[in-house]
């Protein structure tokens, strides 16, 4: 079979979140990165359900070790407003804060992978502040996991490819105002504040 041409695998990686490129030539894996650098991307490593839900009528496919499109240069698109971007909704980004501050307990560490975090704390955390509780399951079970912002190991839920791919501005942006997330309570007291930025 002939190895696939670098730009594909960019392509592949933008319209479906992550690309499997465990089985392609290295060469091939190293010219797209370098593809990706020239236009201020990267191919960064990170676990992901491959096929991904929105491939799969929302059955994910196994989790295995895959690649994403990231930033490696500011500003990115979605903060010069060079082109729309799709928003969350309200109850949409509350979870994803809640599963972020679940899922990111070091701060001095980067966000990905991060550690797991149970479904049900957070079910619980967002009804105990006034959420709706089907709509917090609705982003939990299907529109966070098509995002590619979350995903299920079969335990546990864990922070996703699109995680990985998250530019450094906003992680920074989230490191400064960590203890303001939303907490559920299995990580509100391990949450470290002490030495973090």
């Amino acid at each position: 079979m002939e190895a696939p041409d670098p730009a594909y695998i960019l392509a592949t990686a933008r319209a479906q979140g992550l690309v499997d490129t465990r089985s392609l030539p290295t060469q091939t894996v190293e010219a797209a990165q370098r593809q990706a650098i020239a236009c201020g991307r990267r191919l960064v490593d990170c676990a992901g359900p491959d096929p991904p839900p929105a491939l799969t009528s929302g059955r994910p496919g196994a989790i295995r070790q895959v690649r994403t499109l990231g930033w490696s240069v500011p500003p990115v698109p979605e903060e010069t407003a060079a082109y729309p971007v799709r928003r969350l909704s309200p109850t949409q980004s509350v979870t994803f804060a809640v599963c972020l501050a679940a899922g990111w307990r070091n701060v001095r560490r980067p966000p990905y992978p991060g550690e797991p975090f149970d479904r049900a704390q957070i079910v619980d955390t967002l009804v105990d502040i006034g959420a709706d509780s089907k709509t917090v399951k609705d982003a939990l079970d299907t529109e966070l996991p098509l995002l590619l912002l979350i995903y299920s190991d079969g335990t546990h839920l864990r922070l996703g490819p699109a995680v990985a791919a998250l530019p450094d501005t906003f992680t920074e942006a989230v490191r400064r105002m960590h203890d303001h997330l939303p907490h559920p309570p299995e990580t509100a007291n391990r949450a470290p504040q002490e030495g973090a930025p």
